[in-house]
């Protein structure tokens, strides 16, 4: 118990002094109401009893009249019981032991205001006392890894339940009633009572800035206004905005401070480009800055199974120089092993279409892919932002300016740390072109840090998958007038957004996948053997009969069929008749083919993967080859030639594992590396524009390095609010209509069977088959032209750039999503 109250319930000593004991009949008699001669009371005033003995007959009256020594205490304070002044005005005046000791502490233990209500000062102050020493933090002591690591929520209630139980149990009583606290089950009135202790808190000492510091970051990071933080200042919920800023400063040293740390070890470096766009009304003048400001945003990441000795730079250099030409069959064509498991994934994805679109089949559980380099279950990628910084990164000798700002003047290391270091970093195609390009110019500089050696390229797989959507719609758009086409269905669908210069990527996306899943359906339909799903539902197959229909919907409907050899008569002339042609069929399964390789692309990268991006990253480049994007086939090219040529087995192996990352450890959760930064630039981008063009380039500084505090802190006080991340109504949207709308449709016009007479093929044209012309233009001359060029690069002799066949990709990607 604290220290000034009762340490025994029946122990009423301290409340009631032998003065006001001396009339205490009269009092009982009046609330009872009931005879006098019914109560027993003492013979003679002489009589002398202990305090034990008073209070003990006390408490028998009140028991016998069935009345708390609550209900007692509320009648005597009750100012309209004018009965009772004499002991509400005698009730807080200390006793003659209390003067004799000279203490009076009884008497301040309890005091009451002008009304009568009750105030226990003494008790409750001292236990805010305890409870400001817990919620004690000043700016400076604020860290990282507070925010990072602190769970506000299970803290802030121990700090409150354990320090300010009777303040908390005042509030909790004021703030609901008993029906309330016995009936509602949804409302919680915990959270607003520990939120008020704090703010009780503030009040006594403006150092107890726990909770409100985080609840302004909270604020701040949603977009709050510099007013209406003040304003919450003021009612003690956020610091002010001055003090804000200053935090922002601190922390964004602290967090340059931890990567420099990280730095000195194994790591990944990442960066790219970040444009802000100031308002259109900027005056325009001398000094005013430009509408879109450019510079460069770079983030280090731990490395996954990283080895100091792994991750040396002489090895990799010594076998660059001896490394062989890049050969098809031998490195670039998928190896059997490769071929074989791309294709049970394939089998695999077609059966788990009809499980998930199929309600006949929802007691059928969906088959699981086979895993064949997966990042481990509850593994939590670690990530350290930097400072972005004024340089566009946008030409060669900018991108050597950025390395050199990011590890000379932001992390503080000398090149001598960075003579012998293979530094992971993956990035969209252009920078790692432009990154090419000053190697090739620094090819005689004096170390391999200046000569940018130090820095082993991969490619980001979300840019890969962007410009693989892009060429595959390049290739399959056709018109709206060409069944089949993509632009038919887009049509179908009523996307006819998506037909725009500029569609938006995930819309696409969405709609080519449910456009996959409804041939792939139709084809369920065709081969399954009866007359409708719900019957080969009610047949029970076994996951091997479902294994082999799907083998058999590959092959009837995702295999291209290719001119079959001129036919000789008997008399062994050549035939000059053209072969049947039923161009609509044909495009149909290309384009279901080419989708496959898009939906296993993404399923193997959310899956976290990287084994099943590596088994069609061949296959990859002969697509992008055939479909004119030149550039990224390149770039697959380059990485294959450093993963077999030119890295050590342990470096490569290094290399695959970082490539995906997640930030959550949940299953399903993964991303490319190059996707967590456009999310980060995102934000910074959203966040910067709203505060204004009054904001300073150093605040943008700030505000970058912190970013991964900011989204941590947002999360944290939200979960501590009981904000949730979505809705209590979210749901994802449902997409089954428009898939079977798509198999209807094929189904209707019997685009899956060859038929020679069709009357819609004369506005149908064919498509480029990309895989089959990607492999033939790289035996013939892509391979050769590679070799060459690498050669020159290696030398220092110049570095050629790739000029796409496609048009450059022009997508919408402002409706990515936070993840």
């Amino acid at each position: 118990m604290a220290e000034g109250w009762p340490s025994n319930e029946g122990d009423l000593s301290m409340l009631i002094d032998t003065d006001v004991n001396r009339s205490v009949d009269s009092g009982f008699i009046d609330i009872t109401m009931g005879p006098s001669s019914t109560f027993s009371t003492p013979s003679t005033r002489g009589s002398r009893m202990s305090a034990h003995d008073w209070i003990s007959s006390a408490l028998k009256i009140l028991r016998d009249g069935r009345i708390s020594v609550l209900d007692l205490l509320v009648k005597i304070l009750d100012p309209s019981e004018v009965a009772y002044s004499t002991y509400r005005d005698r009730i807080c005046v200390p006793s003659a032991k209390e003067k004799q000791l000279g203490t009076g502490k009884v008497g301040k233990s309890v005091r009451f205001s002008v009304g009568g209500f009750p105030k226990p000062d003494i008790a409750v102050s001292r236990k805010m006392d305890d409870a400001k020493r817990c919620l004690h933090m000043t700016l400076d002591t604020i860290t990282p890894e507070l925010l990072l690591t602190c769970n506000f929520q299970t803290t802030l209630a121990s700090v409150v339940h354990k320090n300010t139980p009777l303040l908390f149990k005042i509030i909790m009583n004021a703030a609901q009633t008993d029906r309330a606290r016995e009936n509602n089950k949804i409302k919680d009135c915990g959270i607003a009572c520990n939120v008020i202790i704090t703010q009780l808190s503030v009040q006594r000492s403006h150092h107890s800035i726990f909770f409100s510091a985080s609840f302004t970051l909270f604020c701040w990071t949603n977009g709050v206004s510099r007013q209406t933080i003040e304003a919450l200042h003021k009612c003690g919920l956020c610091i002010s905005f001055t003090s804000l800023l200053k935090l922002l400063e601190r922390l964004a040293e602290q967090c340059i401070n931890r990567a420099c740390q990280i730095a000195r070890g194994p790591h990944v470096m990442c960066y790219d480009n970040i444009n802000i766009s100031t308002s259109i009304f900027v005056e325009q003048r001398a000094s005013a800055p430009a509408k879109v400001q450019s510079g460069t945003f770079a983030v280090l990441y731990e490395v996954r199974n990283g080895n100091p000795a792994h991750m040396q730079l002489a090895p990799i250099l010594q076998r660059a120089q001896v490394a062989s030409n890049l050969m098809f069959n031998a490195d670039v064509r998928p190896t059997y092993d490769q071929m074989m498991s791309h294709h049970r994934q394939l089998c695999i994805h077609v059966v788990n279409i009809l499980l998930e679109a199929c309600s006949d089949f929802k007691d059928f559980p969906p088959l699981l892919h086979h895993e064949r380099r997966k990042l481990l279950v509850g593994y939590r990628t670690k990530q350290y932002p930097l400072c972005t910084s004024t340089i566009d990164e946008s030409s060669v000798s900018r991108n050597i300016a950025v390395i050199n700002d990011v590890y000379i003047n932001q992390l503080k290391m000398t090149h001598e740390e960075l003579l012998d270091r293979a530094i992971p970093s993956f990035n969209d195609q252009s920078t790692n072109a432009r990154i090419r390009g000053a190697k090739t110019l620094r090819t005689q500089d004096i170390n391999p840090f200046t000569q940018l050696q130090t820095i082993q390229l991969g490619f980001g797989l979300f840019h890969l998958c962007l410009n693989l959507v892009w060429a595959l719609l390049h290739v399959h758009r056709g018109s709206i007038h060409q069944v089949g086409s993509l632009s038919y269905f887009f049509a179908l669908l009523d996307r006819t957004r998506l037909g725009c210069e500029h569609p938006d990527y995930h819309t696409l996306l969405s709609t080519l996948l449910q456009i996959l899943r409804g041939i792939i359906l139709n084809g369920w339909k065709v081969e399954c053997g009866y007359s409708s799903l719900a019957s080969f539902a009610l047949s029970r197959p076994t996951t091997d009969d479902l294994l082999n229909i799907s083998d058999t919907i590959l092959l009837n409907h995702a295999t291209p069929t290719y001119e079959p050899s001129k036919k000789k008569h008997s008399t062994g002339l050549l035939s000059t008749e053209p072969e049947p042609d039923n161009t609509a069929h044909q495009n149909l399964r290309l384009l279901t083919r080419d989708l496959l390789y898009v939906l296993e692309l993404v399923t193997a990268i959310s899956s976290g993967d990287w084994g099943r991006v590596e088994d069609i990253l061949g296959s990859l480049a002969m697509i992008f080859r055939g479909a004119g994007s030149n550039n990224y086939c390149t770039e697959i090219l380059h990485f294959l030639f450093n993963l077999k040529k030119v890295w050590t087995p342990e470096f490569a192996d290094i290399m695959r594992d970082n490539a995906l990352v997640n930030f959550s450890g949940l299953e399903g959760h993964s991303m490319p590396i190059d996707l967590n930064i456009e999310h980060l630039i995102k934000f910074l981008k959203m966040f910067f524009a709203a505060k204004g063009i009054y904001s300073t380039w150093d605040r943008l500084g700030n505000i970058s390095a912190t970013v991964d505090l900011l989204q941590n802190v947002k999360k944290q006080v939200g979960s501590a609010l009981g904000i949730a991340y979505h809705g209590l109504n979210h749901s994802s949207p449902d997409t089954s209509a428009s898939v079977w709308k798509v198999a209807k449709k094929i189904n209707e016009l019997r685009l899956h069977q060859f038929t020679s007479d069709r009357t819609e093929d004369d506005a149908v044209k064919p498509v480029v088959d990309t895989l089959m012309t990607g492999e033939k233009k790289m035996k013939t001359s892509t391979l050769a032209t590679f070799n060459r060029k690498v050669r020159k690069m290696l030398a220092g002799e110049g570095f050629e750039q790739e000029e796409d066949e496609i048009p450059s990709l022009s997508f919408d990607l402002n409706s990515m999503d936070e993840e």
